[in-house]
């Protein structure tokens, strides 16, 4: 169970707010509403259209993690404001509700502490299965991450200030090969082979726009920046661009 309050996210907003100077266009009440009458046909449609509306007002953050502190106060935000197609509750408080209907928390046939089962590619497994294939992936994935973060990501970042002499542009440019390798390996992606063509194409373009805060780029415009990591993969590794569909 979290430990925050809806007070403390409403501080953290207030904060925020204030840093990026924004207090003359911005003001937390004006964010809950946005929360409140956010609507889509899916959860994900209804978020996309709140965190729209704040990325066009938040400055432009080129830091990741500064942009992914402000994306994580925002969707803290969203989890703990109340909401008017969940009758006035917020998701937080739904979690709560559950937890007490359960009785705090779930016990099985022995009065032990049950976890939920979950659902992975279809296939339903118990939370401890869950937990093992996690650790199994991490495990397998230690020599791609090692080659993302030692060699790929320094020589690409070395590749972009010898290629481009504007610096907004190496900037964002690195920040799309950042992004995508961190995304790869939050997926499970255990080798840069095992990486299929709808990622690179359709899935990673079209998760861009509603989760990188601060971020103007269209999938398309995505697409052309991967082509271009791409090229320098196969310049560098000797990969084939063409097995992850770009031709």
């Amino acid at each position: 169970m979290s430990d925050k309050t809806p007070a403390d996210v409403e501080d953290a907003l207030q904060s925020l707010i204030e840093e990026c100077g924004l207090e003359k266009k911005l003001s937390v009440q004006k964010i809950q509403q946005w929360v409140y009458h956010a609507d889509g046909e899916t959860v994900m449609e209804a978020s996309n259209q709140y965190l729209s509306k704040c990325f066009k007002v938040f400055p432009d953050v080129e830091d990741i993690d500064g942009a992914n502190r402000i994306l994580g106060v925002l969707q803290d935000v969203w989890n703990y404001f109340p909401h008017k197609d969940l009758g006035g509750k917020s998701p937080q408080d739904l979690v709560e509700e559950h937890r007490q209907a359960a009785g705090g928390e779930g016990t099985d046939d022995s009065g032990q502490r049950s976890m939920p089962k979950v659902i992975v590619g279809g296939v339903e497994m118990e939370w401890d299965e869950y937990q093992d294939l996690l650790l199994k992936i991490e495990q397998e994935q230690v020599p791609f991450k090692m080659w993302i973060d030692e060699d790929v990501l320094p020589a690409y970042k070395k590749f972009l200030s010898q290629k481009y002499t504007q610096e907004t542009r190496r900037e964002n440019e690195y920040m799309v090969a950042e992004f995508f390798c961190r995304r790869v390996l939050h997926v499970g992606f255990v080798h840069v082979d095992l990486i299929h063509p709808a990622f690179v194409q359709t899935e990673f373009p079209a998760w861009w726009p509603s989760h990188v805060l601060f971020s103007n780029k269209t999938p398309e415009q995505i697409r052309q920046s991967l082509k271009r990591f791409f090229s320098f993969l196969e310049l560098l590794y000797d990969i084939d661009p063409k097995q992850f569909g770009f031709v």
